[in-house]
């Protein structure tokens, strides 16, 4: 059995300064509190590092490793991180140390760093290839989903209720690696290669023998190609776990992505919107350029005004002289020098009365209209209005454009252990590996076709030779009879053995079901399919449909606890925030459960979710040890234990 006995970290995500929680060796609860953003994510990823040298984002996308180190500290020019992790595996010590370490001075990717590991094994470090198969027989990465999990991905468990699922195979088959089955399948597998051996030297036989040797050579042709086309198909079938595994790999990506792609999608639009706001900006510019130019017109304006003024009134006062001086020159000649009307003596007598004694003679040419002919061509129209509004218009496109930088700024911190082209890549790549996926099953189902056919005519020509009696002959078929039958037998033995697991993992699973649903009385437990997906039976018989995603939580963490139940591997359950779906009562419920469901449980979760008076009122005795992860800043987190209502340092000692 796994125990982990002590976590020691330094520069790793929050954790700036050496941090140590150790955990006690009795079957119990160690609880750790923190509010989000300190670290509690931080500390399951520590776990995963030490074992597997790989690091988790939400959603189970793989993080850079130059994202892990501590953001404080890189700012003050310190890079790279450690993880201690000290634990038991059948009652021998061990001690696991991985680094990451910067080969430059200041890093940018992961390529800049040195990776070291170390495995001690009682007072022995081990070897390179003893390490790594030390590890992978203690903790098995494909089975760490079961014991290292993140509480939102539980929904994920729904899958294997459906065959066409992508997720359900993949959660399917881990299953049956932490239960066992896979060193089963590879003895039938082991049985059915010795068959078909066996079948060959059949055919050799029978083809040397006179009276069989038609019979023999057929057979043996039939033995041939069918191998060609199961060759073909295990090419295939690799091909297609390949391509399955890299789609499920994209959609993974893209899935845990989801916020990312919804974030890249904003920082287009915003980087769009901001590029148009710097072209709109440069028109604004050009438009106030032209507009400043002609400017100190309106300067003048009143000048003008007061000119044009003096002008029009001197204009005028030349213009009544002119008009004077013409009715004069029309009185004395006695006719109209405009339009050469005859003036009678009685109008030229009444005209006569209208002229001045003193009358000014007019300029021949007048300057005032000559003036005020120049000033009327003078523009003197006022544009402040226009300079200020394209003022005010280039204000508000600065302040956009900030407010759009200040934007893009954050959405490039979000998007910064994201990586933009991959996402976009990932899409564009989907499509061609479901075309690729289309392909290959097209094709392994027409070569099993084949397989099968060539299979049936072995049989026949086996039914042949069954007629014949020579010795060697007699003996080369009762040994492939013998290894066919075998294989069967142990094929049964196998789907027995399944069937008795899902068998046990129902029995347990619904046990711890009904200890956390709060249905007790309506619900009568779980049914198990063959995929381990697990339905909510109600008391008449019928399964329940449409259930809520506090009910698929539930159900996952039943299947959990049944899996650490029955599996041969066995070890701590380490969840981080795996209340977020429950109510208060199905909260209390798992809580009480939570030490039936593994002899280790690691539980990290922020206070909202639980009050640490309630955790110690659940939990009683149970609940081993505390801890608190305390903000000293927004990038520097520090570990405290809790102890009867106050917190001792646990941090660098």
């Amino acid at each position: 059995m796994l125990w982990l006995t002590r976590l020691e970290m330094e520069r790793f995500g929050p954790f700036a300064e050496r941090q140590v929680l150790d955990f006690p060796n009795e079957p119990g609860v160690t609880v750790v509190y923190g509010e989000n953003m300190r670290g509690k994510t931080s500390l399951l990823n520590a776990i995963r590092y030490a074992f597997f040298g790989t690091v988790l984002s939400r959603g189970s996308r793989e993080r850079r490793l130059h994202t892990i180190s501590n953001r404080e500290s890189s700012a003050h020019g310190v890079f790279g991180f450690s993880v201690s992790l000290g634990f038991t595996f059948d009652g021998q010590e061990y001690e696991l140390v991985r680094e990451c370490q910067p080969k430059v001075r200041r890093p940018t990717s992961d390529d800049d760093y040195e990776k070291s590991v170390m495995l001690r094994c009682g007072r022995s470090v081990c070897g390179p290839q003893e390490r790594e198969r030390t590890l992978h027989q203690i903790f098995p990465k494909e089975v760490s989903r079961f014991f290292l999990f993140d509480g939102e991905l539980l929904q994920e468990y729904e899958e294997l209720l459906y065959s066409d699922s992508d997720t359900g195979p993949k959660i399917s088959g881990a299953i049956e690696r932490i239960l066992g089955v896979p060193i089963l399948k590879r003895a039938k597998l082991h049985l059915t290669q010795l068959g078909a051996e066996a079948d060959k030297e059949e055919a050799r036989e029978a083809a040397k023998q006179k009276g069989t040797e038609q019979v023999g050579i057929a057979l043996q042709q039939a033995t041939e190609q069918k191998e060609e086309h199961l060759r073909e198909i295990g090419r295939l079938e690799k091909k297609l776990e390949e391509l399955s595994r890299l789609r499920s790999e994209i959609d993974q990506y893209l899935d845990s992505n989801q916020r990312y792609s919804g974030v890249l999608e904003e920082r287009d639009k915003v980087s769009k919107a901001l590029d148009q706001a710097r072209r709109e900006e440069k028109v604004y510019q050009t438009k106030l350029q032209d507009a400043m130019s002609q400017a100190w017109r309106s300067l003048l304006r009143d000048t003008i005004k007061a000119a044009r003024e003096a002008a029009n009134e001197e204009a005028q006062r030349d213009f009544e002289a002119l008009v004077l001086k013409l009715r004069a020159e029309a009185i004395d000649r006695g006719q109209c020098g405009t339009c050469e009307q005859e003036i009678n003596p009685k109008m030229r007598a009444r005209l006569k009365r209208t002229l001045p004694k003193d009358q000014v003679t007019p300029p021949r040419v007048s300057t005032a209209m000559t003036r005020l002919a120049d000033l009327q061509k003078f523009n003197d129209s006022d544009n402040s209005g226009e300079i200020r509004q394209l003022w005010q218009r280039l204000k508000d496109l600065r302040l956009d454009q900030i407010a759009k930088e200040d934007h893009l700024s954050d959405l490039d911190n979000q998007l910064s252990e994201a990586d933009p082209e991959t996402m976009r890549r990932s899409k564009a790549s989907r499509n061609d590996v479901l075309d690729k996926i289309g392909v290959v099953k097209a094709a392994l189902i027409a070569e099993t076709k084949k397989a099968e056919q060539k299979e049936q005519n072995a049989q026949r020509l086996r039914e042949k030779l069954d007629a014949t009696s020579t010795s060697d002959a007699g003996t080369s078929r009762v040994k492939a009879r013998i290894l066919r039958d075998a294989a069967a037998v142990f094929q049964a033995a196998v789907d027995q053995y399944k069937a008795e697991l899902r068998t046990r993992v129902e029995e347990t699973a619904t046990k711890l079901f009904k200890s956390m649903t709060t249905e007790k009385h309506d619900y009568a437990g779980l049914s198990i399919n063959e995929s381990y997906g697990l339905s909510i039976m109600h008391r008449e018989g019928t399964a329940e449909d449409g259930r809520s995603a506090g009910a698929e939580h539930v159900v996952a963490l039943a299947l959990m606890g049944a899996l650490q139940k029955n599996a041969p591997l066995r070890g701590p359950i380490v969840m981080d925030s795996p209340f977020g779906r429950l109510d208060e009562s199905h909260t209390t419920n798992v809580i009480q459960t939570l030490p039936e469901m593994a002899q280790q449980v690691i539980l990290l979760v922020y206070e909202a979710e639980v009050e640490r008076s309630r955790m110690r009122q659940l939990l009683g005795k149970r609940l081993l040890r505390e801890y608190q992860l305390e903000r000293v800043s927004a990038r520097h987190t520090r570990v405290s234990k809790v102890s009867k209502g106050r917190e001792v340092g646990h941090g660098a000692r």
